[in-house]
């Protein structure tokens, strides 16, 4: 879970407000004071030919005094303005340090799960692929006893149901294949895995360029795209065909990007409403978190299609 600051939202400040309104009076006293100071030094005289029959009013001491209102409203307009880029900087500051600690929880998550699955591997793994030697070792021994025999059985069938089920909690939590193969082959494998598990779902895989150097951040994210589009497709999109590709090319400033991209031809849906789930919001979130950008097109019948660019880090 992702920690986040509290950062302004779409409406201005209670001191920016505050602020406004203060700044406002000072206008509308500066304005009232130039046409006080004018009326009573009649500075503008010299506009006499031209509002002389109106001098009665003292309206001839207006063209200076609207003058003195529009120098107001320009000192108002410079000071709304500093107060704006003010506060885009505290926001951009929020914003990055919000990124900066999404990208630290992230981490600290992938962390306590690899460590987790460390434990679930070595120790109950273990112990229960011992339960299966010893089992193995009843039943081959007393070949005579058929009660022995039916429980040694038993015991065997139930370990090995709770060894895949811990396999496949180990490999949600942290992917062997990542650590053990790369990113390319590790999401390979992942398709290979999820198109046995759906066979009427025509899954594809395509990748270009260098894909094995990544730091473990990159590797890590890239990873779970693939692995939580896949889930989606599963649940939602009802889809024939999905085709899910990786590619390290060079951005167009020279730097190094990786594009993660998935398109099914399922039912789509309305980006625009809100929706409970927070897996996209979550994948979002994880490229976000390393500088990079999250795409996401659908329409209700079109399908779905997801891009995300990352800036390539390499591992030291």
């Amino acid at each position: 879970m992702s920690v986040f600051r509290n950062v302004p939202d779409g409406s201005p400040p209670a001191g920016v407000q505050s602020s406004s309104r203060r700044d406002l009076a000072v206008v509308a006293v500066f304005t009232l004071g130039i046409f006080v100071l004018f009326s009573v030094l009649e500075l503008n005289e010299w506009m006499a030919a031209l509002t002389g029959p109106l001098e009665a009013y003292q309206l001839d001491e207006l063209p200076l005094t609207v003058l003195a209102m529009a120098v107001g409203l320009i000192w108002f307009s410079w000071r709304r303005t500093k107060q704006v880029k003010q506060v885009q900087t505290q926001l951009a500051r929020a914003l990055e340090d919000n990124r900066r600690l999404s990208q630290q929880s992230i981490q600290v998550q992938e962390e306590e799960r690899r460590s987790l699955a460390r434990e679930l591997h070595d120790e109950l793994g273990q112990s229960l692929n011992a339960i299966k030697v010893d089992a193995v070792t009843i039943r081959d021994r007393s070949a005579d006893a058929a009660e022995v025999q039916r429980s040694a059985k038993a015991i065997i069938e139930l370990s090995a149901q709770v060894y895949d089920a811990v396999r496949r909690l180990t490999q949600r939590l942290r992917p062997v294949a990542l650590d053990e193969l790369g990113l390319r082959s590790a999401v390979e494998y992942g398709v290979q895995q999820w198109q046995q598990r759906h066979p009427a779902v025509a899954c594809g895989f395509s990748a270009k360029g260098e894909l094995d150097d990544f730091s473990e951040q990159i590797n890590i994210t890239l990873y779970r795209l693939a692995q939580e589009c896949l889930t989606n497709v599963d649940k939602h999109a009802q889809a024939t065909r999905v085709g899910i590709s990786l590619e390290r090319e060079a951005g167009a400033d020279g730097a190094e990007l990786v594009w993660f991209s998935i398109e099914d031809n399922g039912g789509g849906f309305d980006p625009r409403l809100r929706r409970r789930g927070l897996g996209l919001v979550g994948l979002r979130e994880r490229v976000e978190a390393l500088d990079g950008k999250f795409e996401l097109h659908s329409a209700p019948g079109q399908g779905v299609r997801i891009r995300a660019s990352i800036p390539v880090t390499t591992t030291p």
